[in-house]
């Protein structure tokens, strides 16, 4: 899949909004990606968003699906340790926008209060992979309460049935679920290598506004629309999703059926772990 990334020229930056915009294009999709930390931009993207799809107004029938993810830019330890690291970036896209939010420490500084107000809204729909999770550390690290939260992997396991079950995509991750959901083309080239955030390193997110490299803007642009986009279609273009999981699990069978004595000795090999590991549970027992 082709990803491109052109940064807005600078000098149409807002001086009183701080954020940084790119043109973000996926195959024949623009996305307008914006990225800031400031609480009185994200309350104006949040307006413009809501006030463009004429969904999360309190006149509006119609909910809003909102395209969600999140990341850390340093992965260790667990919850409670020193070495615990809350989530840094919020990804959000409905259809043809993007926000990537700087998270504030969630220590030092509260989150924006009009992205709280606007999750806790019914008629917001947060779609995504493993969303219930983020979902979960997100209130309980910056208070952000998700009034409706739906995992992409339930959805599709409601409203495309047993195809997507056979093809056991349950804990499969963000890319393999979007190529099985949107079809193979939808295929994401990700770098081996750890991708840096900055183009250099912030002294404070609250004073100074830190420009994103591109390829960190691409793969992040990425993620959220793609959630957006597997949503988007389970819920008013179901049938596209059906046929494109047919073709996966018909390209799944073709493969196995090439190779059915190494699926075989696969099969054999974790059947022997398993005995092998019964027996020495007993003679343990035993002794």
């Amino acid at each position: 899949m082709e990803i491109t990334v052109e940064l807005i020229n600078k000098s149409i930056r807002d001086p009183d909004y701080r954020y940084d915009g790119y043109t973000v294009q996926v195959e024949n999709h623009r996305i307008l990606t914006v990225v800031s930390g400031w609480d009185h931009f994200v309350s104006k993207w949040i307006k413009q968003v809501s006030k463009t799809n004429n969904s999360a107004s309190s006149s509006s029938s119609n909910s809003l699906i909102v395209g969600v993810s999140a990341d850390k830019q340093y992965v260790s330890g667990r919850k409670g340790s020193e070495n615990y690291n809350p989530y840094n970036l919020l990804q959000l896209c409905v259809g043809s926008h993007c926000l990537l939010y700087h998270l504030p420490n969630p220590y030092d500084y509260c989150t924006c209060k009009a992205l709280r107000n606007f999750f806790s809204n019914p008629k917001v729909i947060a779609v995504g992979v493993n969303i219930k999770h983020i979902a979960k550390q997100l209130e309980e690290e910056h208070e952000i309460k998700f009034k409706n939260v739906i995992d992409v992997s339930e959805l599709a396991m409601k409203e495309v049935g047993k195809e997507f079950v056979n093809l056991n995509l349950s804990k499969f991750d963000l890319d393999k679920l979007a190529k099985a959901l949107l079809g193979k083309h939808k295929d994401v080239v990700r770098p081996e290598e750890k991708v840096e955030w900055f183009t250099k390193t912030p002294y404070c997110y609250m004073y100074e506004d830190p420009e994103m490299t591109d390829e960190k803007v691409k793969l992040a642009t990425v993620d959220a629309y793609l959630c957006f986009l597997m949503g988007w279609e389970l819920f008013y273009n179901v049938d596209d999703c059906k046929l494109n999981v047919a073709r996966a699990l018909k390209d799944r069978m073709k493969k196995e059926s090439k190779y059915p004595k190494k699926i075989q000795r696969k099969q054999k090999t974790k059947i022997l772990k398993r005995s092998m590991m019964m027996d020495y549970t007993v003679d343990d027992t035993y002794y």
